[in-house]
């Protein structure tokens, strides 16, 4: 049996999230892609390494196959896709040796189903503290396991991550924000000096001619081109990294 698309797009993703860049997990434990530690076998997971989006897929589909191999080896009685889908989720998060020692399995083999909701709900800490992101992936596992879905759209406001830094946009980088700066202010310092040298020309071609030959005009277009390059390069480098 394996975990279904919907399970894997609607839980797993969701609140794992994809870091192409290692991270550490409020555990401490180096962590890269969509939640992938070095404990889920390769690839090791050291400070400072990167994946690319394609790669993260194939990690996730690699470890996936491991726990739902250990998922249907630990179960003893049938289940629906939803509740394989919810176990392998479990498994994938907390681990296949927490699965096995927990009460959780107890109840699921004494298909004590009722009870599972409640299982689910003590799986909430990560690093030693309840983590609001475990809070709802386990609301979203217990809505799972009875049969229903949410849509997408709506899914979007669970999309915590208890193992993962926040995802960065442009607007949030300081030295982005300082290249927009540096640009406005040379943008008004040659904005001041083709303002004096139209004033000054008497045609078109003087006034081109006198701008470039003059070094006030040349300093500050260097300082609007040098801030648009820091802009740009941090933009790249966040699309690619996400810090």
């Amino acid at each position: 049996m394996q975990m279904s698309d919907a399970g894997i797009n609607s839980i797993l993703k969701q609140f794992e999230g994809c870091k192409l860049k290692s991270y550490k997990c409020p555990a401490g434990i180096e962590t890269i892609a969509y939640g992938h530690t070095s404990a889920a076998g390769d690839p090791i997971v050291v400070p400072g390494m990167t994946v690319t989006a394609q790669q993260a897929l194939d990690i996730l589909h690699r470890d996936l196959h491991k726990f739902e191999a250990g998922v249907e080896a630990l179960v003893k009685v049938q289940l629906t896709q939803n509740q394989f889908d919810v176990l392998c989720d479990f498994a994938y998060n907390a681990g296949l040796g927490n699965l096995k020692s927990s009460t959780l399995l107890k109840k699921v083999n004494a298909q004590d189903f009722d009870a599972v909701p409640a299982e689910l709900g003590k799986w909430t800490k990560g690093g030693g503290k309840v983590l609001p992101g475990l809070v709802k992936r386990c609301q979203a596992r217990t809505l799972w396991w009875s049969g229903g879905a949410e849509h997408p759209a709506d899914h979007q406001d669970h999309r915590a991550e208890p193992d993962a830094v926040p995802v960065r946009t442009i607007t949030d980088s300081k030295q982005a924000n300082g290249a927009v700066a540096i640009g406005l202010l040379g943008s008004v310092g040659a904005a001041k000096e083709v303002v004096t040298q139209v004033q000054d020309a008497n045609d078109l071609f003087g006034t081109v001619i006198g701008l470039f030959g003059n070094p006030q005009f040349v300093m500050m277009a260097a300082i609007v081109g040098i801030g648009g390059a820091i802009w740009y390069w941090r933009k790249q480098h966040m699309e690619v990294h996400g810090v």
